[in-house]
């Protein structure tokens, strides 16, 4: 049944790119596409390394586990570039390489599991409170703008609207420890009694959120001030690809279009790396405010060249460790791990 979904949402995705493709001039865009060159594909892969760099810094602080030094943060790089790798070949929700990671961290350097996996919930909610604060500024900049079509204003408000409640809930399963209660509810019945390992084992993380919250405050807002530094070097990637391509915009502009790109892949998470759906959105985006819809398509395809070069870099280095998703699977989480 998972296999059929996969390739559901990959066909998906292939007819949402080709319905793209036909609403574009095939011509003007590979024209601009050209345009890029070597010289400015090795600039766009030198800020989407940065732009990682800060997301990999805004989970290496809220790793406790791990030094705040420079050879952690290399190593919390390569473990990122490897996990999102996965994450992105993997329609799972972003959810495909969070083991591989946690995995990677305890065969190399010894990570207890419940630390890893309880550092990877909490930078996945800096990255949502990030992404809610750096949208909510992309919403305001879009209704101000007297030039948009209100369907495009009510679809950009009404996205806010639901990662920013998403977010809430998130933090919230974490604050009111919804791991525990559920363990507290099945450890009373007979199929609980059987799973009593990993219903520890959540209890286990549970406290270590409580934890981490109360006494890391000042890791916490580091980490989300990495985050938001992400998503600003995301903008800064399309600002970018958009001079190269000959469509020069306003910075402004850019992270308007940025947060809708980014909303249409929040909400297609199950499309495989958000094929078409993030296509679709430069489409719009784009053509909506600089009258060349083509020029998002190109930028588009600029992105989709960059995750190809990178991917496969990082698929190198998950072969070059021996990183294998049959062993991540066969792991299992142990409360009384050191």
């Amino acid at each position: 049944m998972f296999r059929f979904a996969k390739l559901a949402f990959l066909l998906l995705g292939i007819g949402l790119l080709g319905l793209v493709l036909l609403k574009t001039d095939l011509a003007a865009l590979w024209a601009q596409v050209t345009q890029v060159g070597v010289l400015g594909m090795a600039a766009v892969l030198l800020v989407y390394a940065l732009y990682f760099g800060a997301d990999a810094v805004s989970w290496q602080l809220v790793l406790p586990a791990v030094g705040l030094d420079g050879r952690w943060a290399w190593r919390v790089f390569a473990v990122r570039m490897i996990g999102e790798a996965y994450n992105n070949i993997t329609p799972t929700a972003s959810l495909g390489g969070e083991p591989v990671k946690a995995w990677i961290l305890k065969n190399h350097w010894g990570i207890p599991l419940r630390d890893a996996g309880a550092s990877l919930v909490i930078a996945k909610t800096t990255s949502m409170f990030s992404l809610v604060l750096f949208v909510g500024i992309g919403v305001v900049m879009l209704l101000l703008r007297e030039d948009l079509a209100e369907r495009h204003k009510l679809l950009a408000a009404a996205g806010f609207a639901w990662i920013a409640m998403s977010a809430v809930v998130f933090y919230l399963m974490q604050h009111h420890r919804l791991s525990t209660w559920v363990a507290r509810r099945l450890g009373r019945t007979r199929f609980g009694q059987r799973l009593e390992r990993v219903l520890v084992a959540a209890e286990d993380i549970d406290r270590q959120f409580a934890a981490f919250y109360s006494g890391h405050r000042a890791r916490l807002a580091g980490s989300f001030a990495f985050a938001m530094l992400n998503w600003i070097l995301g903008v800064l990637e399309v600002w970018l690809i958009l001079r190269f391509i000959g469509q020069p915009m306003s910075f402004s502009e850019v992270w308007m279009i940025e947060c809708m790109v980014q909303l249409v892949r929040t909400l297609a998470f199950f499309i495989p790396a958000g094929l078409g759906a993030q296509e679709g959105a430069f489409l719009i985006g784009v053509g909506a405010l600089s009258g060349v819809p083509s020029s998002g398509v190109a930028v588009a395809l600029v992105r989709r060249f960059r995750d190809v070069l990178w991917i496969g870099a990082s698929l190198l280095l998950a072969s070059a460790w021996a990183v294998r998703p049959s062993s991540v699977r066969g792991e299992r989480l142990d409360p009384a791990e050191p």
